[in-house]
């Protein structure tokens, strides 16, 4: 078997979408003859924004795995300043934030940089330099956010000239958010030097969409072919022995983070329209996951009467509220993220539920949802195409619809599927 060092901050226990993607190529990686290590820190020092200690059981037996030491200023920041959370997607909204809140996102944004956990990059690369040292190791992958991560990979190219695959789950100093952290003219040139070193020394990359590979190729020296896009996906075993959930309502569920820079006013806007239209049938969204303050005075103060709220819970139990539902929501914040594609969308997919996406204009995951035939995008401001869209699923529910997906186009997204493409890369 190759022997694969994998540096991840995300793992098991942590929560949330940045465990999904490498907890589950190293829960088949071994089917293809790789032998995954992974490097992580230490959950008691991370600082991690939810928890979910029922992953650790996907983890397969006898995979190494190397916890280490770090410094984070995150936590040390929630734990002095209680109300300020540690930030997970985006950041808020800068001018509702308090003094305290804007003083801490310009000291993170300019003397922490990439970003705020690079106090963890001294640690992880002590231990990878030890594992390295002691076991044969035939190549070195890194995955981000956060992109300091990338770091510790570059020094161990620098040190080793290991075979170094280079994972980017979201776009770097293009993401969606960047300008609002307001970086110094300094700060930008530290942070760009920093992604263009670690596109351009890296052996190959691996990104989630065409328009995220598109970006970063702009900023290679040598051949944009060293990008493979290797999407989230789904695993097969998650959507078995699913209780449904009773539904007397309609249903619209929401997975995930939100937050008010993902636009959902005119969404909003479209229920109300579709509430005037069709009083007599009920109707019911519910949002599973983190909401800012912003977006939740947003609902209450316009359909408080339909919203459900619940926050954060295990995946297992996250699958069967969107395999409950009879519509799926999914929003692509607003500007430039064409190439944004949740790793939910493939979940969202295999649930076998219509997907409703809000996305910017030629948004990658609104081709790959149209293309599956698994529901329909529109953009954020599509007041009426949105309406009529709900509108038209509502009407198949009264009329005794479970207005299910009925094909199987989504199971080229297995995560088996996916590992075997990244093992591909692995073996070139």
């Amino acid at each position: 078997m190759k022997r694969v060092l994998i540096v991840t901050y995300y793992w098991p226990p942590s929560g949330g979408p940045g465990v999904q993607r490498w907890l589950k190529f190293v829960k088949y990686l071994r089917q293809f003859n790789i032998e995954p290590i992974v490097v992580t820190v230490d959950e008691k020092k991370a600082s991690y924004p939810v928890f979910d200690n029922s992953l650790e059981s996907e983890i397969p037996e006898g995979i190494k795995v190397y916890r280490t030491n770090s410094f984070e200023p995150l936590k040390l920041f929630s734990s002095v300043f209680k109300k300020e959370k540690v930030p997970y997607a985006g950041i808020p909204d800068r001018d509702k934030m308090s003094f305290i809140g804007k003083t801490s996102l310009y000291i993170r944004a300019n003397y922490f940089i990439p970003d705020a956990r690079k106090g963890w990059n001294k640690y992880a690369f002590k231990k990878c330099c030890e594992i390295i040292e002691s076991e044969k190791i035939d190549a070195v992958i890194t995955s981000s956010p956060p992109h300091s991560t990338q770091l510790i990979g570059l020094q161990l190219k620098e040190k080793y000239n290991l075979k170094w695959l280079v994972d980017l789950r979201d776009p770097w100093t293009e993401i969606y958010y960047y300008d609002k952290f307001h970086h110094t003219e300094r700060a930008k040139k530290i942070d760009l030097k920093y992604e263009t070193d670690v596109l351009n020394k890296s052996d190959f990359i691996t990104v989630t969409s065409e328009q995220t590979a598109s970006r970063f190729a702009k900023k290679l020296v040598g051949d944009p072919k060293k990008i493979s896009v290797i999407t989230n996906g789904f695993d097969e075993e998650d959507f078995s022995n699913i209780h449904l959930l009773p539904q007397e309502k309609f249903t619209i569920t929401f997975l995930g983070t939100i937050n008010i820079q993902f636009g959902i006013e005119h969404f909003v806007e479209a229920i109300l329209q579709v509430k005037k239209n069709h009083p007599n049938i009920p109707l019911r969204l519910k949002f599973v996951g983190n909401m800012d303050l912003a977006t939740r005075s947003l609902l209450e103060s316009k359909i408080s009467d339909c919203i459900e709220l619940i926050e954060y819970v295990p995946h297992k139990e996250s699958i069967q509220h969107i395999c409950s539902a009879q519509l799926l929501l999914l929003v692509i914040p607003k500007g430039k993220n064409e190439g944004t594609v949740p790793g939910k969308t493939f979940e969202y997919m295999a649930a076998k539920r219509n997907i409703l996406c809000l996305a910017p204009k030629d948004s990658s995951a609104g081709k790959i949802i149209e293309s599956s035939a698994t529901g329909k995008s529109f953009l954020h401001e599509d007041v009426s195409g949105i309406a009529a869209y709900i509108s038209e699923m509502m009407l198949r529910w009264e009329q005794g619809d479970d207005c299910s997906v009925n094909n199987n186009n989504f199971k080229q997204y297995s995560r088996q599927n996916q590992t075997a493409l990244l093992a591909q890369l692995l073996n070139s």
